[in-house]
């Protein structure tokens, strides 16, 4: 069924890739065989995105079936959400991305927690996620560090959180904080016409 959709989307002219999203990989990781592998490679580019949310999600099994799809050129990516007792921790949130980066899957999104009936006791505030994005900018690799996604209400689309490390502008210039909280003046300069510094070289 899953080689029918891809093939008659591969079929569409202005699709360029196709991006899958499941969290096989995570709860049945025996799902990705051999013959599987070889269905997904006929209609590269293919990229899946998975979702684990703690490193003891990561075992050998699921180690083994994500090496399985990155031999076969399948890019991988990984979309956590941010959970209440579960992973909003900084040195926890770090471990995962490490242990993702090991097994060849790359920290793509952490999204901001939804408030859905149920599952409320999961919330958590965005100051938590900011110091865990501020931490993992200051002790990890950016390679580590996937981007704070909040869905904006009503289907309004993903909206990036980012700690502010612009603080000022002036004409030539720029404020910026550092990870440390240091603040720091850096040269702004201005783009100059590469036409007329040819020309200029030539004359």
């Amino acid at each position: 069924m899953l080689e029918w959709i891809i093939s008659e989307i591969r079929k569409i002219d202005h699709v360029d890739y196709i991006r899958l999203g499941s969290r096989t990989l995570v709860t049945m990781p025996q799902r990705i065989t051999d013959e599987f592998c070889n269905m997904i490679k006929k209609y590269h580019p293919i990229y899946i995105n998975t979702h684990f949310n703690h490193p003891m999600e990561i075992t050998k099994e699921t180690k083994e079936a994500c090496e399985k799809l990155a031999n076969n050129g399948v890019p991988l990516g990984n979309q956590a959400v941010l959970l209440n007792g579960v992973n909003n921790d900084k040195y926890l949130m770090r471990c995962l991305n490490h242990e993702l980066l090991k097994i060849r899957v790359k920290p793509y999104y952490i999204f901001h927690s939804k408030h859905v009936k149920g599952t409320t006791h999961f919330n958590t505030s965005v100051d938590e996620g900011m110091e865990i994005m501020e931490y993992l900018r200051g002790y990890t690799s950016g390679m580590a560090i996937p981007t704070y996604i909040i869905n904006a209400p009503k289907g309004k689309g993903k909206t990036p959180l980012l700690p502010q490390y612009l603080i000022s502008k002036g004409s030539d210039y720029i404020m910026i904080r550092t990870w440390e909280g240091e603040v720091v003046k850096v040269e702004d300069n201005k783009s100059v016409n590469i036409k007329d510094v040819i020309d200029k070289s030539i004359m």
